[in-house]
């Protein structure tokens, strides 16, 4: 079970919330590194967190965003993100919406100048426990630490729409990996979804 970990709160520089959804992105050496989880009351609680390359990897673990900044595209609709990112021989670029107020959007591409031998996003579990719901699903239980309360339950799903899923549960790592082959010189495109599907 997941104590609320406030450590998340304090040094973010930019968010955007999808109802309890979350994600927040923090500077970390030369990029920034994301942590999504659920705001739950004025607690942060965890799920996952980007693990982040080093200046010396041409194709990191993770797209290394270095600006990341809130738009709105027409007066009153809902904030997205929009980041950018140069490492090695790439040219990364993010974008993150909003649907419902239930799910968090990641559409994210990658134009590469030579030929790449790995390209997608990695994260870190936090969460509790979690469950294959089909070839690019996986399903995700939280629970807040004993003692708090009242005690609470968050299902969670990590959807993949574009790309392929891989789950590593003895490393506690899932990574969205782009499905065109990455020898082939071109702009290179991933895309998921975590949704919250129902809090007990």
């Amino acid at each position: 079970m997941l104590a609320r970990l406030d450590s998340y709160k304090s040094h973010f520089m930019i968010s955007l919330s999808a109802g309890l959804l979350q994600v927040r992105y923090t500077k970390c050496r030369d990029r920034l590194s994301h942590v999504i989880g659920i705001l739950d009351e004025e607690s942060f609680i965890p799920l996952f967190e980007s693990v982040e390359g080093t200046e010396q990897e041409p194709w990191p673990s993770s797209p290394p965003m270095q600006q990341m900044v809130e738009e709105r595209f027409t007066e009153g609709a809902p904030p997205v993100l929009l980041g950018v990112g140069l490492s090695g021989n790439g040219h990364w670029s993010t974008a993150i919406d909003t649907q419902q107020q239930r799910v968090l959007k990641f559409d994210i591409a990658c134009k590469i100048s030579k030929v790449s031998n790995s390209l997608g996003s990695v994260y870190r579990v936090l969460a509790d426990s979690m469950t294959a719901t089909g070839p690019k699903g996986i399903g995700f239980v939280v629970q807040t630490a004993e003692g708090l309360e009242p005690q609470k339950t968050f299902q969670i799903d990590f959807n993949v729409a574009i790309g392929s899923l891989e789950i590593s549960e003895e490393a506690k790592q899932i990574r969205v990996a782009t499905i065109s082959p990455p020898s082939s010189i071109q702009t290179h495109r991933w895309c998921y979804e975590i949704s919250f599907s129902g809090v007990h």
